[in-house]
């Protein structure tokens, strides 16, 4: 009789079974079911690594990532298992482009749009698209700016009532049978805000696509020291085939390269050491502006494009003729670009429109695309719109 109590607590056990539900695991039904639903949730970087696991171990689906030719500027859909995602939407002139290829796709809900960074070339189209599909999850970079485009970006988002989510590095979002990884930037407070663009390394089982935005030397320098796994087969160009590191190039250590920019741009884009080095590594190489819009598929093992590579390594040619930004822009450096470095005054971001002394810590991350050395008075920039860096200068 002493082992009666056991027996009868062994039996109240297997009843507690048989009414929970409970399997040999632990779980209740109802909670299996849960950690299930949970798995299919996008992971953003706060739910448990366990829980992001469990989406990994799904088998890979078909992913297809389309770089539209938007001119100079970028834009980028990613749809894989019926879910989309827009990365950036291209300039003024190509929104309604942008727009109107979406819904030649059927598209009807954006899962994703992901705003690398709030320059016009990257937000207009972007904003296109927040005027015409619900968005599941909007992401963009920390950081706000007081310029035209950035106003209308924040009365599209108020207007539809969305909370933009500012990701960090190791941050992992699911897409259909995809994910993407956020690798840049590894901290906020660059004074080229290009530097703070979101980066993202997009993988469908064994196949990997990098996409940064517009970092240039520093940013990737900064990603670098991180240590962060960026190798990729497919390489999306820093800022429009613009300055690249060799590190960082063979960091990356593609398999296939894709310049998104526009005919004549005024930047010279892509810059002929940027095409030199892609060459050096025979590395096949797909432009927006040679062929337009390109697609990629991948099945999670190969991955395929709708074209060949035109595998044209010739630089870009600076359009002195061109119209709207890239032409005044274009200008602008004209007019303040009068010395060299070893002459200058200042050292000017033509992005920012900051003016600096030539010893200042900032200069050194100013891209340089962005950068300008003039000869004169402090009054002469400021009387053109420029504004002092509080770091070395005063007003």
């Amino acid at each position: 009789m002493k082992h009666t109590w056991r027996i009868c607590l062994a039996a109240l056990f297997l009843m507690a079974i048989s009414l929970t539900g409970c399997n040999a695991d632990g779980f209740t039904a109802s909670q299996g079911q849960e950690i299930g639903q949970r798995a299919e949730v996008n992971y953003n970087g706060n739910q448990d690594k366990e829980e992001a696991s469990l989406s990994q171990e799904q088998e890979p689906g078909n992913l297809s990532v389309t770089y539209l030719d938007v001119g100079q500027g970028n834009a980028i859909l990613a749809e894989s298992q019926g879910e989309f995602m827009l990365i950036d939407g291209g300039a003024r002139e190509t929104s309604s482009f942008v727009v109107s290829y979406l819904k030649k796709q059927g598209i009807e809900k954006l899962d994703y749009i992901l705003i690398s960074h709030f320059d016009e070339d990257h937000l207009a189209g972007a904003i296109g698209a927040l005027h015409s599909f619900p968005v599941g999850t909007l992401i963009t970079p920390d950081y706000t700016t007081d310029s035209s485009i950035y106003k209308s970006y924040r009365e599209a988002v108020k207007e539809a009532g969305y909370q933009p989510l500012h990701p960090e590095i190791g941050d992992v979002f699911g897409l259909g049978s995809a994910e993407f990884r956020v690798i840049s930037p590894v901290a906020y407070g660059h004074e080229d805000e290009n530097q703070d663009s979101v980066g993202i390394i997009l993988e469908n089982g064994e196949n990997k696509f990098y996409i940064g935005g517009d970092i240039g030397l520093q940013g990737e320098k900064e990603i670098l020291g991180a240590g962060l796994d960026i190798q990729a087969e497919v390489c999306l160009m820093n800022h429009h085939g613009s300055h690249v590191s060799r590190d960082f190039f063979q960091a990356v250590n593609p398999s296939y390269a894709v310049i998104s920019c526009g005919d004549g741009n005024s930047y010279g884009h892509p810059r002929q050491d940027t095409v030199e080095l892609i060459e050096s590594f025979h590395v096949p190489l797909f432009r927006t502006d040679k062929q337009g819009t390109i697609t990629a598929r991948s099945d999670g093992q190969r991955i395929t494009f709708d074209q060949e590579p035109c595998n044209d390594y010739t630089p870009g040619e600076k359009n002195h003729n061109g119209q709207g930004n890239d032409n005044q822009r274009e200008e602008t450096e004209e007019v303040v670009s009068n010395a060299t470095p070893d002459t200058c005054d200042f050292v000017l971001n033509i992005h920012t429109k900051k003016i600096h002394k030539p010893d200042c810590t900032y200069v050194s991350s100013i891209d340089q695309d962005n950068r300008a050395y003039f000869k004169g008075e402090k009054e002469e920039l400021l009387e053109q719109g420029y504004t002092v860096c509080k770091g070395c200068l005063k007003e």
